[in-house]
């Protein structure tokens, strides 16, 4: 058998790029159109937020025309960006691509580069690199992932005995191919991937080289980034079939657009806002465990409690946090799913300000509910813990390892949930000291040194007045009347700067009247579209505002007020917005 480049080693990606006739690294801040691959109808590049494309297209006049009510200096721009971790997982375990032989590969992978944490922190986020090390984790996954291939060779590339090996890994490639690239191949990156099987196959077997190829395609470029360019480079461009299709099922389910999603797309039955309406009904996207995955993993990073499951506490204050983290952790998506399935659509009122949860046994030692046992979820009734914010995982992450912490809390509350940006100190040229530690004093009490300090008042004063009103939940998020050291606990709090503004007892009041905030819902669908458009660059603040303005005119009205908005149709409004399917060229 003829040596083979090392695919293993810590240059295997690049090798293989360079194999598949791939112009630009995985490695490099701008990955070509070739990623694409003449079978995606283009050959421009696109980029993430204010690098320049391929020479010459921001000058290029012309390009699709757009609907009404898309405008152009609103639309995001021409890009390629790469998978999250998430999407990479889901890729690989659908059975059309790897399946069950690819559970859990991703475990050990470098976390995913966020967006800005103020702006939202998603995971999903165009700025996504592949640095060395990941380049290493993904060169030993597709090692394996190929491998399981190989062993299953003979159903997932079958030839014949007697049969030309070459024409049955062609065959196999388009095939296996096309939904790994969630698209056609075109027969020049065919060309380039039988020149890999020759590679592995001249001297080996046929397996061998069905292997290589598979280790090649899971770690080229048109793998693992989605593309947005469209057909050509343009002053503005509209996505292909293919794209459109790859985007919608990303955004809503987090993985690869199934069949039927890619048959609407390429009869042009999405090409328009009425057509894409039409698929909450014809085509089931928002039903089944990957959308209820998806959805609630854009909640918890929105709110930060996908963290919970990474934290740690002190386990002389807070024993029994490390047996019931897994518990913590899961409510959120047990409480989401929970929630869509009473309305359809998963309400933000509700999200806020519901007086249940689900909680299995665990869970509801915590809660101090008595009448649930076993590890399955029930719904249960927290009259003292109103909506998500009062949840153990809110709670737990913005919090210290031993006590408390009302000013995490508070500027959690005020930057994610109403969108009221406070600077970090360290913006400001300030050297926080924290109060010192002492037992005759509460949180509060001690805190209070903010309201004493000319430089701190400005920000604490609104701050500390959100934060202390959860000072009824511990560092885990269990309801006392007293904190560790006796003393009874204050979480009445006056707040001001908002359309929320007055004195509430706790943060159940609070929560209550946050549930019903103007300024509160459109914050929310602020983060939704950074968390949709992968993006909180405010360079594209005019994308964001454009899409609050179609999202308000899609809210159901009684008397001219809006009373609530839903998860689901505040994702549904991004997807049928008039520009969801075009692009800006840069």
């Amino acid at each position: 058998m003829r040596a083979l480049p090392k695919i293993g080693s810590m240059t295997g990606p690049l090798f293989v790029m360079l194999a598949l006739g791939c112009q630009a690294s995985v490695e490099s801040d701008n990955p070509g159109a070739s990623a694409g691959g003449s079978g995606n109808g283009g050959s421009g590049s696109g980029s993430g937020s204010g690098s320049t494309s391929t020479a010459g297209t921001q000058n290029l006049a012309g390009g699709a025309a757009l609907p009404p009510g898309a405008e152009p200096t609103a639309l995001l721009p021409a890009r390629i960006r790469r998978l999250s971790v998430a999407e990479y997982q889901a890729t690989v375990s659908d059975p059309r691509v790897i399946g069950a032989d690819a559970d859990d590969v991703s475990a050990d992978f470098v976390p995913d580069s966020r967006q800005d944490p103020k702006r939202g922190g998603f995971t999903v986020n165009e700025a996504q690199r592949v640095d060395p090390v990941f380049a290493r984790q993904l060169s030993e996954a597709g090692i394996q992932l190929a491998a399981s291939i190989r062993q299953h060779a003979a159903e997932r590339a079958p030839c014949d005995p007697g049969s030309d090996r070459r024409e049955c890994a062609a065959s196999f490639i388009r095939r296996f191919g096309e939904q790994a690239y969630r698209r056609p191949l075109g027969d020049d990156e065919v060309e380039h991937l039988l020149t890999v099987f020759d590679a592995a196959s001249d001297g080996g077997s046929y397996e061998e080289g069905i292997e290589l190829v598979v280790r090649a395609m899971l770690q080229s470029a048109a793998f693992l980034y989605l593309t947005e360019i469209g057909d050509a480079p343009a002053v503005h461009v509209k996505l292909t079939p293919y794209e459109l299709a790859s985007s919608i099922s990303y955004l809503i389910q987090g993985g690869p657009p199934s069949q039927d999603l890619l048959e609407r797309a390429k009869r042009g039955d999405l090409d328009s806002s009425e057509g894409r309406a039409g698929l909450a009904v014809d085509a089931h996207l928002f039903e089944g465990a990957d959308a209820a995955t998806r959805i609630s993993r854009v909640v918890r990073e929105w709110l930060g409690t996908d963290r919970v499951s990474d934290i740690a506490k002190d386990t002389n204050v807070y024993r029994g946090f490390a047996d019931a983290q897994s518990a913590i952790a899961r409510e959120t998506t047990e409480f989401l799913n929970g929630l869509v399935q009473i309305d359809g659509g998963g309400s933000l009122q509700q999200l806020l300000a519901g007086n249940w949860t689900m909680a299995n046994a665990k869970l509801a030692s915590v809660y101090d509910v008595s009448g649930v046992s076993g590890d399955a979820f029930v719904r249960i009734d927290t009259p003292k813990r109103l909506g998500i914010l009062n949840q153990a995982a809110f709670q737990s992450v913005f919090a210290h390892a031993s006590e408390t912490a009302p000013v995490l809390r508070g500027v959690a509350v005020m930057r994610r949930v109403a969108c009221v940006m406070v600077a970090d100190p360290t913006d400001l040229g300030i050297a926080v000291v924290p109060p010192v530690p002492d037992t005759s004093k509460t949180v509060r009490e001690r805190f209070s040194v903010h309201s004493a300090d000319a430089t701190c008042n400005s920000c604490h004063k609104l701050i500390d007045n959100f934060g202390f009103a959860f000072e009824h939940f511990d560092g885990m998020g269990r309801f006392v009347e007293q904190d560790n050291n006796g003393h009874t606990l204050d979480s009445s709090v006056s707040v001001v700067g908002t359309d929320f503004d007055g004195s509430y007892p706790d943060s159940n009041a609070l929560a209550t009247a946050m549930s019903t905030s103007p300024q509160v819902r459109e914050c929310f669908a602020r983060h939704m579209f950074r968390a949709l458009a992968a993006t909180s660059d405010p360079a594209f603040t005019a994308s964001e505002d454009e899409f609050v303005k179609y999202w308000d005119t899609t809210l159901t009205r009684a008397n001219d007020q809006v009373t609530d908005v839903s998860i689901i149709g505040t994702v549904f409004s991004y997807i049928t917005s008039p520009a969801f399917n075009y692009r800006r060229g840069q």
